[in-house]
């Protein structure tokens, strides 16, 4: 059941502006395979608090990357899922462990920095043409599941990688997303274990990425007819303000 404060925060106008946002990063990580997990942050954080974030998101980043996988699965490739999730997975629990004896203050500091950071970041890793060896493969991807578990926007890490791999349009999509749902389903089991996702929470965020799937199929269709990539300054401008919002406490 969910608490008697998170469905208190929980009015009708919430809800629809929830169902709204989801559907927008549906598209927005359906076009770029980035972005869905910052854009969702910035309006869940206030009501759920840090110190839940990273295991709701887990969840509900679970259900929209394996909605991603399905619409592009076209072009998943399986080998390259394998290889990086060898390593990611084990990182990730580690990540959790750690993530789990951060208290609310702090895990709020990092995700409000990383979310400012992450737009300046992104540009410059657009910018980088990564060409990696197999040591540069597995080394990324046990940062990303390390990192995945202790911030929002990890998966910054994999896309560059596997486009320097030679992977693009509905196979870099779908591959990207098949490492995180890999990744994501490792850390939900891991989160529950360790009882930092409950079931309140578990449920609210199952919700809210089956929300996200319209979107991504909305996405789906736009890929398969344009080359649009969704990252517009709008996007960009919401994340640096609610990242600075965070990193100064006004979110939670």
């Amino acid at each position: 059941m969910l608490t008697g404060a998170l469905l208190q925060a929980l009015s009708p106008g919430m809800v629809v502006a929830g169902m709204a946002v989801c559907f927008l990063a549906g598209i927005l990580g359906g076009l770029s395979g980035y972005g869905a997990g910052l854009l969702v942050t910035l309006f869940i954080a206030p009501i759920i608090g840090p110190k839940a974030l990273i295991p709701v998101i887990s969840v509900l980043m679970l259900i929209n990357n394996f909605s991603r996988v399905w619409f592009y699965r076209s072009g998943l490739h399986v080998p390259t899922v394998a290889k990086i999730s060898a390593v990611a997975l084990p990182m990730s629990w580690l990540g959790a462990e750690l993530y789990v004896q951060m208290d609310s203050a702090q895990i709020q500091s990092v995700l409000g920095a990383v979310l400012v950071l992450s737009v300046p970041v992104r540009r410059l890793i657009d910018r980088m043409k990564i060409t990696p060896g197999p040591v540069a493969v597995y080394g990324i991807g046990a940062t990303f599941g390390f990192l995945s578990s202790l911030i929002v926007g990890a998966g910054m890490l994999i896309m560059p990688m596997l486009m320097g791999i030679g992977f693009a349009g509905p196979a870099l999509l779908a591959t990207d997303a098949a490492i995180a749902v890999s990744t994501n389903f490792f850390k939900t089991i891991v989160f529950g274990a360790l009882d930092a996702l409950d079931a309140g929470h578990f449920l609210l965020a199952l919700a809210m990425g089956l929300c996200t799937v319209p979107g991504t199929a909305c996405a789906a269709w736009i890929v398969r007819r344009t080359s649009l990539h969704l990252h517009t300054a709008i996007i960009e401008t919401l994340i640096i303000f609610g990242g600075t919002m965070m990193l100064f406490g006004f979110l939670g």
